[in-house]
């Protein structure tokens, strides 16, 4: 069906002859056009889903089995980083399962879930960057208390010969190159994954408002 053809239908809604059945055929063609973008994005999920479920486990198992106060701090950090993943994907999981069962006004209920997915790729942007000065933090701290002898004679921990501003510095530009990368990294991997079949939802939403 294209474009003409949906707005003859659309326009349709607003005529008393045309009735459910035009609201019923409106409803059918969106949730049809609708279905291939979200399943798209379910898929993608259930792949990311797939790589926490077997990276996480085997890493946290055997930084538990360490039995080395550091290497156990790393172990409850990435098992607070894989709840946070968990529930995130969860919850993400649960509005694409909404999107895809069409209820009530098909415009609206697209419109509104589109807005609310874009929100949870900008909080996973923001969080997949910030986890990489969070994660240079803490692995910073653990090698300083793991090998304290090579740490106090880093650019990166101050010393007899290494001020302070200097130890700053070191972290401000190592944390600067290492963020800039993640975060188009992220960016680029968003897009693949999610971002462009966000902009498809989006073109039947604003197909849907054109007179």
């Amino acid at each position: 069906m294209d474009l003409d053809q949906l707005k003859d239908i659309w326009k349709e809604l607003d005529e008393p002859a045309g009735g459910p059945q035009s609201k019923q055929q409106i409803t059918a063609m969106l949730k049809k056009r609708s279905q291939g973008p979200i399943a798209k994005m379910k898929r993608n999920l259930r792949w990311e889903l797939i790589i926490v479920l077997v990276s996480y486990p085997i890493l946290i198992t055997h930084f538990f089995l360490s039995y080395d106060q550091e290497s156990q701090a790393v172990a409850w950090f990435l098992l607070v980083v894989a709840g946070l993943i968990f529930f995130y994907f969860y919850k993400k999981n649960k509005l694409l399962n909404e999107m895809q069962q069409v209820s009530g006004n098909v415009k609206i209920h697209l419109e509104r879930r589109v807005k609310t997915l874009e929100q949870f790729i900008r909080v996973y942007l923001v969080a997949g960057v910030a986890m990489a000065p969070i994660c240079l933090a803490f692995f910073g701290w653990i090698f300083y208390n793991e090998v304290s002898a090579l740490s106090t004679r880093s650019i990166f921990y101050t010393s007899a010969n290494n001020p302070l501003w200097k130890a700053v510095l070191a972290w401000i530009i190592l944390t600067i190159a290492l963020t800039v990368p993640v975060y188009f990294a992220n960016v680029w991997i968003l897009k693949k994954l999610y971002i462009n079949h966000i902009k498809k939802l989006k073109l039947i939403v604003r197909e849907m408002s054109e007179e």
